[in-house]
């Protein structure tokens, strides 16, 4: 078995295994994964009302056949009419869509890799601001989102219980908690 450097599988040849509406499977250099057909990629968003509460959603992830809890989230760009969107308007329309609150504006706080090893997409955290409620939420015709407005104070403690519950936490979570934890993307309104 002959083991290849990094540099000799990256200029391998790639091969495209599947190709789907929003992910596509490649095979290159020994190596399977997956990539976003929006290379966008997709937003993560921490809000707090002005009652200092955090939105939270629950919905059932076919994938994982599991109840999720998770921040607000979505693709960027995944609409027909909307390829070209940003991420500070996918932010602002994923919250409105799945919480039923508008933002009058977002801020980044940092962009990663979801799963460096298995796909290409960039999740972009995104902190809300000036948030409004304009109605109930629940996501879009496909979804069935619950809404969660979590005191800050008890967020942690809220998590913990919806794990234990059984349901599949987003280790997204973990990472808004410690956004939120430490005042990352809390500029000043």
């Amino acid at each position: 078995m002959t083991i290849q450097s990094e540099s000799s599988r990256d200029h391998a040849p790639v091969e495209i295994l599947h190709h789907g509406r929003y992910v596509s499977l490649y095979h290159r250099g020994g190596w399977e994964f997956a990539a976003r057909n929006n290379p966008a990629g997709a937003v993560v968003v921490l809000a707090v009302t002005p009652e200092d509460t955090v939105l939270m959603v629950e919905q059932y992830r076919i994938p994982i056949q599991a109840k999720t809890l998770e921040f607000p989230a979505g693709l960027i760009g995944d609409l027909a009419d909307s390829a070209d969107e940003s991420w500070e308007m996918s932010a602002k329309r994923e919250l409105l869509e799945e919480t039923g609150w508008e933002a009058a504006r977002v801020e980044s706080i940092m962009a990663g890799p979801s799963s460096a090893g298995m796909t290409n997409e960039v999740m972009h955290f995104v902190r809300a601001y000036d948030l409004r409620r304009v109605h109930a939420g629940g996501g879009d015709s496909s979804e069935n989102i619950i809404v969660h407005e979590v005191p800050r104070r008890e967020l942690a403690a809220f998590v913990l219980n919806k794990m234990r519950s059984g349901y599949a936490i987003d280790p997204k979570v973990y990472a808004g908690l410690y956004f939120l934890e430490f005042g990352l993307g809390t500029a000043q309104t």
